[in-house]
């Protein structure tokens, strides 16, 4: 997750922050203020005046320095109302003006912070800001997986195109059939993650009650796992969350442990205070020495059991994106903490509702 950096303004003393953070405490200060430099200035004139009419040299009393003192005054708070105009404006110019670029299609446009901005106008650019960083990332991200994905379809396609050309003109093998079956499999798959991609990027999640063992179930059976690979590790295993995602990463994580991993040797289902966790342990030779933080980046070559790279690791970079959709985490490991005995990659997500969590 990343950090917002520190304002300018959060360095002002407790006492600059009380005045400074409230816009409405400014504008109350700032015309009182106003009030009593215009009522010390008038009454200071008056005063002039009183003591130039008493004077004995009544004649020769300097006219003009009273005209000048009054435009020194009149212009004085003439400019102090126009800087304050000025300071509530701006921000607000500025605002609009980035509204603009952004719905224009410049999604780097963003809102100068100065020191002075920590009321309701900075809470506005702060809050502007962030909104502009996601959509930025978001689409990054959606333009990303598009391409990957549109990369990996071009194999299934190509592969069913040959398929159907052969057994067109009657050369196809006995096996034609299910290998075309398996495409079409493949086929599903890409466009399954591509939905769930752009489901978590627009936080359409449908929260409802499931049970986590018969998601585990289902995920076994849908990978072609073997079902007594299921291992239930607690008696409450009820958790409120969207069920097509979480049975996509539940696929996901069975299904990497099946084709980079050697096979599935157990799916634990766990729970933990406020979270219901899963975990997959395959067979494989395990992750290298520091490289299990790396499990979850998308489109990153991954070798399969027989040692070619045949994936851009979408499944596990989808896992870790639904997981932090719905209040959790994802994580890896090796089983025996050195490599060289299998690994296990598991994710852990809220039990209570996710509507409203923010995706990263």
């Amino acid at each position: 997750m990343r950090t917002q950096p520190r304002p300018p303004w959060a360095r002002l003393s407790p006492l600059g922050w009380y005045v400074q953070s409230r816009l409405r405490r400014r504008l109350f200060l700032s015309f009182v203020g106003a009030t009593l430099v215009t009522a010390a200035l008038v009454g200071a004139l008056v005063h002039l005046e009183r003591q130039w009419g008493s004077s004995a040299l009544v004649g020769h009393r300097p006219r003009w320095l009273f005209w000048a003192a009054l435009a020194l005054a009149a212009f004085s708070l003439w400019g102090a109302a126009g800087r304050l105009s000025w300071r509530l404006a701006r921000p607000l110019s500025e605002l609009a003006s980035v509204a603009q670029d952004l719905g224009a299609g410049k999604l780097k446009a963003r809102m100068r912070l100065g020191w002075h901005t920590p009321d309701e106008v900075g809470a506005i650019a702060l809050a502007v800001n962030d909104m502009a960083a996601r959509i930025e990332k978001q689409l990054a991200d959606q333009r990303e997986l598009l391409a990957a994905v549109s990369h990996e379809l071009r194999t299934p396609l190509g592969h069913a195109r040959i398929l159907l050309e052969l057994i067109r003109e009657g050369r196809a093998g006995p096996d034609a059939h299910n290998e075309m079956e398996r495409e079409l499999d493949e086929l599903d798959r890409l466009v399954g993650e591509l939905l769930a991609g752009s489901k978590v990027d627009f936080a359409a999640l449908d929260p409802r009650p499931l049970d986590g063992a018969e998601l585990a179930r289902r995920a076994l059976e849908r990978v072609g796992a073997p079902a007594d690979a299921l291992r239930l590790e607690t008696a409450d295993a009820t958790l409120t969350a969207d069920a097509t995602l979480l049975a996509r990463a539940l696929a996901n994580l069975v299904d990497n442990a099946k084709k980079h991993g050697g096979g599935v040797t157990a799916l634990r289902v766990k729970s933990r205070p406020g979270f219901v966790a899963f975990e997959a342990e395959d067979r494989g030779p395990g992750f290298p020495p520091g490289d299990e933080a790396r499990a979850f980046e998308a489109f990153r070559p991954r070798a399969t059991g027989a040692g070619d790279l045949s994936s851009l690791g979408l499944g596990l970079a989808l896992v870790r994106r639904i997981a932090e959709a719905h209040g959790g985490r994802a994580y890896a490991r090796n089983v025996d903490g050195n490599g060289g005995g299998g690994a296990l990659v598991g994710f852990e997500v809220a039990r209570g509702d996710p509507a409203g969590t923010t995706v990263l």
